[in-house]
């Protein structure tokens, strides 16, 4: 273990500029992608680490009403400033402890958000979680860190978790324990994994994507 000493994880996530930088990203292609097709009238889309709500432009112009749930307050009250509406839902939540029911959701989406638990049983819990509330032949959009590749600015401390120059640490795990966890919590690939390479503040980020579907 280094002397990097992990900070609470809201001191990032909450802080202004932080939010202010996520309040200025779209919505992801391979998203929009995703929602092509024709929507049940009152299908749920989750929107698992909604952050200030990049997502619901797209989730709510497809048909969806949205479940949008963030442990952050600062992610949180910006995406209520910006998409407050009869379609939208804000829950401040945890995705370890998701308020829905069992298999409410069609669409599930939970982009970059997995890793930044602090241990590996809160992410194998967090899959779990999301499987629950996704719906049968719905499916889940994931996005998260893995260990394909660390960059020299993160600090190893042990058991999967890296640490930040900042302080910010994430549970970064080999692309096959990812799989592995996914097929133990009852998931299965709907689509062939994506794993590249993109840059981060400093440093550059392993990303792992793909979309998966209930056993």
């Amino acid at each position: 273990m280094t002397g990097v000493q992990p900070v609470p994880t809201g001191t990032y996530w909450n802080d202004p500029s932080t939010v202010s930088a996520f309040a200025a990203l779209p919505a992801p292609a391979y998203l929009t992608d995703l929602l092509t097709g024709p929507v049940p009238d009152g299908a749920t889309a989750l929107d698992a680490g909604c952050g200030t709500g990049r997502n619901l432009p797209s989730l709510i112009s497809a048909g969806y009403r949205v479940l949008a749930v963030d442990l952050h307050p600062g992610m949180l009250d910006q995406a209520r400033a910006r998409y407050a509406g009869p379609r939208v839902t804000f829950v401040n939540a945890t995705i370890t402890s998701i308020p829905a029911a069992d298999q409410q959701a069609s669409l599930v989406v939970c982009h970059g958000v997995l890793h930044n638990l602090h241990r590996r049983d809160e992410l194998a819990a967090g899959l779990y979680e999301l499987r629950r509330v996704l719906a049968v032949g719905g499916t889940l959009s994931l996005n998260t860190f893995t260990a394909g590749y660390l960059d020299p600015c993160l600090s190893s401390l042990g058991d999967d978790v890296y640490a930040l120059p900042n302080g910010q640490f994430m549970t970064l795990l080999p692309p096959d324990e990812l799989v592995r966890l996914i097929r133990s919590a009852g998931l299965s690939l709907h689509s062939d994994a994506a794993q590249y390479l993109r840059p981060g503040d400093p440093g550059q980020r392993s990303v792992w994507r793909a979309t998966l579907t209930r056993v």
